[in-house]
């Protein structure tokens, strides 16, 4: 049974921080920036880079996934780093494998969905591995 008072707040928010931090550095030049743009078929100067209310949604995506990931490691006996990656992991590859159905229908293109899966991924991982060894 899920354990509220188990949840570390801060853990949650540092995992939704990591998250936005990741988001900005995947898909920025650093990263995979260059490549998503080409996969979606827009260039530099064609991006707006969204409006505040993007970025609040995108916090708002994040904490909910980072708290979703805290509920779920109260399940286990123990919540360790180990715990926090393997389900990280599995929500993760859980999430990748729903979104390639959407992929699938849209016709998108591989490259786009493996850096998309990519950033669900390594997000979750980070998030687990957060969430794990703050707990």
């Amino acid at each position: 049974m899920i354990d509220w008072s188990e949840v570390n707040y801060w853990a949650v928010l540092a995992a939704t921080v990591s998250t936005m931090i990741l988001g900005f550095l995947w898909y920025s030049p650093v990263l995979f920036g260059n490549a998503w743009m080409k996969q979606i078929g827009k260039k530099k100067e064609e991006m707006s880079g969204g409006g505040p209310l993007t970025y609040i949604l995108t916090a708002v995506t994040a904490l909910v996934g980072a708290w979703m990931l805290a509920l779920l490691l109260t399940l286990a006996d123990k919540t360790t780093i180990s715990s926090g990656l393997t389900v990280g992991l599995l929500v993760g590859l859980s999430i990748s494998a729903k979104i390639g159905m959407n992929y699938l229908f849209e016709g998108k293109k591989i490259g786009l969905y493996l850096i998309t899966i990519g950033y669900h991924l390594v997000s979750y991982l980070v998030a687990g591995l957060i969430i794990g060894a703050m707990q």
